[in-house]
């Protein structure tokens, strides 16, 4: 998998190919749903979950699915107030994933 800087522009580079990447921090992503949601608030755990047969790509902040898109190319970005980091690894999501069908 590819590390990349999460002070640069290449995680929003990965995420806008939907490609997987790390980077020494807390910002990755992978092609696939993890099973672990961190703490992504319990309304949205059971949307994940319902998702997750059909999701395709999830970036992920320290163990948080803070966005994921399903194999109908939608995107959710749940609408999840967090820490400093994890706001601006959100605002990457809603930068470099397209908007069009967007969810949250």
């Amino acid at each position: 998998m590819p590390q990349a800087s999460n002070r640069s522009r290449f995680p929003g580079l990965y995420i806008a190919q939907r490609a997987e990447f790390g980077t020494r921090g807390a910002l990755s992503a992978v092609c696939r749903a993890p099973a672990e949601t961190g703490r992504l608030p319990a309304e949205w755990v059971e949307r994940y979950r319902a998702d997750a047969p059909r999701i395709v790509y999830v970036v992920l902040s320290y163990a948080t699915p803070i966005a994921w898109v399903r194999d109908d190319d939608q995107v959710i970005i749940p609408d999840c107030d967090y820490s400093l980091t994890t706001a601006r690894h959100q605002r990457l999501c809603r930068i470099w994933l397209p908007d069009e069908k967007a969810s949250s």
